[in-house]
């Protein structure tokens, strides 16, 4: 892009774009926290702050490093326009991400470019677009089905959760190796095990170290694949 048309591509879209997208995450920051506050502080359905405190503590633990993570590594692929659609949308590392980068290939266009930034535009409307349209026939349709499912199959949902974790579990262990497969699953068990005798000894501290397990099993995970990592290097 020639300088002239940078220039004004920086203060006559660029600057609209932040301020555009930052007013949107916002007016879905306050859309989001809408019913939650109508139902705690109007209807009075409020909830216990220490549970509140227990999940965060689980939700931070489990996911807490991607909400650092991907802001950053997505970045240079979907551009500030692109960044401030997929975290409304959501769904970037596993649906939004693939399309833009397919759209981005199909055109021809040079990885962090003003052009793969309109690509990734494109791209991630369309899939918004369709995301929404097969939601909408899900909601719809996926109520009746699930009420004319028999309570045998109903049943079975409880399983999915442990389902979709195994399935995580296959999918990245397949790449380790069986020595540091054995190692990982060791160390896990170490990890419970410890949990455990801590609330024991402090049932307090216990049970806060119970809620945020998985937390610490990321911690001890990352150091770990962090220390491999450099021993291969070396």
């Amino acid at each position: 892009m020639e300088q002239p048309n940078l220039e004004a591509y920086n203060s006559a879209f660029n600057d609209k774009v932040h301020f555009w997208g930052r007013l949107s995450v916002a007016i879905m920051f306050f859309i989001s926290f809408s019913i939650p506050s109508y139902l705690t502080f109007i209807q009075g359905y409020g909830v216990d702050t220490a549970i509140m405190v227990q999940a965060l503590i689980f939700v931070a633990g489990f996911v807490g490093i991607i909400w650092v993570i991907e802001p950053v590594s997505y970045f240079p692929v979907l551009g500030p326009i692109g960044t401030y659609m997929s975290f409304v949308s959501g769904n970037i590392g596993n649906m939004r991400m693939p399309v833009v980068g397919s759209v981005q290939n199909a055109l021809q266009v040079e990885a962090g470019s003003k052009k793969a930034e309109m690509a990734a535009v494109f791209g991630l409307f369309s899939s918004t677009l369709v995301n929404l349209a097969i939601l909408l026939v899900v909601i719809i349709g996926g109520t009746a089905i699930v009420r004319a499912l028999p309570p045998a199959i109903l049943s079975a949902f409880s399983y999915a959760v442990p389902g979709i974790i195994g399935a995580m579990i296959v999918t990245f262990g397949s790449k380790m190796s069986l020595k540091n497969i054995i190692i990982t699953v060791i160390l896990g068990l170490v990890i419970i095990q410890a949990i455990k005798y801590i609330g024991m000894a402090s049932p307090s501290l216990g049970k806060l170290l119970n809620i945020g397990q998985v937390g610490v099993a990321a911690v001890f995970a990352i150091a770990f694949a962090v220390f491999m990592a450099n021993k291969e290097n070396k």
